[in-house]
């Protein structure tokens, strides 16, 4: 695969967590919080920390793949990819894995 078509994946996906971020954001300011159970708050708090650590992670590979290309890298074997979605703890979890 050609490092330049990595890096657009790669700023693709960071692009992505972004706008999820943003979207979730307003959405988590629209509810009424303390109408929700304690363990649903908590989860939400583990996931703001899990999103931003997405985040920073998709950015600091994005900056590897751009020096890659400074030291003269044309190609690499693939890309890694950044999602944010339910983790494995989350009941969202357990919906999609069973479709």
């Amino acid at each position: 695969m050609q490092i330049q078509h990595a890096i657009a994946i790669a700023k693709g996906d960071e692009r992505r967590i972004a706008r999820f971020i943003d979207r979730r954001d307003r959405f988590l300011d629209a509810l009424d919080w303390d109408a929700l159970p304690e363990q649903a708050a908590r989860e939400s708090a583990m996931m703001d920390a899990l999103l931003a650590q997405d985040l920073a992670e998709s950015a600091s590979y994005v900056d590897w793949l751009e020096g890659c290309v400074a030291m003269g890298v044309e190609d690499i074997v693939g890309v890694v990819r950044f999602d944010a979605g339910p983790r494995p703890w989350q009941a969202a979890w357990v919906t999609i894995t069973a479709q």
